[in-house]
């Protein structure tokens, strides 16, 4: 047998292990991360981060892979060392479990020379003219078992030689070093590989459990709650143009368009009646006499009042509409509603609600709600 040491040319394991080095991705920038009472929101839209998780699974493979390669090649390298240190016993001194895995790596390459120098004859005699169908079978069974055996036998030595590289690091001269070097170098790239494999691989995991949660809520609330409150908390809340006249130190934040409605009571009596009739003249016209013992009902309808821009600031909710205008501080705000199509607002002191039709309502309500957030912390 013969183990060749690497060198540092094109294509010896040096010059992989450097390429393969070289190549290292670099590590997948991690976008900054907030803390909510719903869990933590990574600050990118749902898009982004469907894609982020996608990459992290790539690169995750990606390093696992390149991890195996490296450890092949170092174990190749391991497997070299070996070859050579038990080639010149009397240039070192092993120690007893050395020694022990030194006599089976000896025995193992008597019995690999011993195939090879069969399968070197087989090779010669159907060079030298040996002929006959029966020579020629009986000669490829021969080589077919040989060649069995010798992979058994490979796969049994190399693991030895392994060790004993390994367990041999007072076994120092030129022809080794450089190969030890270069396994050492694999095996360090390898593991830091497979520890990155694993971090990119636990970060996927937790990307694609934000993006169940973020979409559950789009699909519940109409749009990126989780993603909306971390942005606010990050940020603060957006400016945004409107047509109310501001108060020292507020800011409008939202503004959409809205119906006012109020809730309007109309009285029905129902029931029936008691009396008589007689024509008057001869018009054909019918008096009536007599009274009217029903009962009077009451029936609540949503009336729309006015059209305009409903807006949510850091201190109120107001509406400026063409003929009407409402606005309703944060300290006086008792209740919110939220329908399909419309939030209500309850005001202290008053009995019936204020209602804004409009086509964000969830929206508008998690806007109220951040602000009074904001006021209670």
């Amino acid at each position: 047998m013969d183990w060749k040491p690497g060198s540092a040319r094109s294509g010896s394991p040096l010059a992989i292990v450097q390429l393969l080095t070289a190549q290292l991705p670099d590590a997948v920038a991690t976008p900054r991360v907030i803390e909510t009472e719903g869990g933590p929101v990574t600050l990118l839209d749902l898009g982004a981060l469907r894609a982020r998780v996608q990459n992290l699974d790539f690169e995750a493979a990606k390093a696992a892979q390149e991890a195996t390669s490296l450890r092949a090649l170092a174990e190749g390298l391991w497997i070299q060392v070996g070859g050579i240190l038990i080639t010149k016993p009397d240039q070192w001194s092993p120690s007893q479990p050395v020694a022990e895995l030194l006599q089976q790596a000896v025995s193992l390459t008597a019995r690999l020379t011993t195939d090879d120098s069969a399968l070197e004859s087989i090779h010669g005699a159907e060079h030298g003219g040996f002929s006959g169908l029966a020579g020629k079978l009986g000669n490829w069974n021969e080589k077919r078992k040989l060649s069995s055996e010798r992979a058994d036998l490979e796969s049994l030595i190399h693991p030895v030689l392994s060790q004993i590289a390994r367990q041999s690091p007072q076994a120092n001269w030129p022809e080794i070093d450089s190969i030890r070097g270069q396994a050492v170098t694999a095996d360090t790239q390898a593991q830091e590989l497979e520890q990155r494999a694993v971090s990119l691989s636990a970060a996927a995991v937790a990307a694609k459990e934000e993006v169940k949660r973020r979409s559950d809520a789009e699909t519940e609330m109409g749009f990126d709650a989780p993603y909306q409150g971390a942005y606010l908390k990050t940020y603060g809340p957006p400016q945004a143009q409107s047509p109310l006249i501001l108060k020292r130190g507020e800011t409008a934040s939202l503004v959409v368009l809205a119906t006012l409605a109020r809730k309007q009571t109309r009285r029905q009596w129902v029931g029936g009646s008691q009396g008589f009739s007689f024509p008057i003249g001869h018009t054909g016209i019918r008096y009536r006499v007599g009274s009217f013992h029903g009962h009077p009902i009451e029936q609540q309808s949503l009336t729309n009042l006015d059209t305009g821009k409903l807006v949510v600031t850091n201190q109120r909710i107001a509406f400026i509409g063409q003929a009407k205008s409402t606005s309703i501080p944060f300290a006086k705000l008792l209740h919110v509603e939220c329908y399909s199509d419309a939030v209500a607002v309850f005001l202290e002191g008053r009995e019936n609600p204020d209602f804004y039709l409009t086509s964000q309502p969830k929206f508008v309500l998690f806007m109220i709600n951040w602000f009074l957030n904001q006021a209670v912390g």
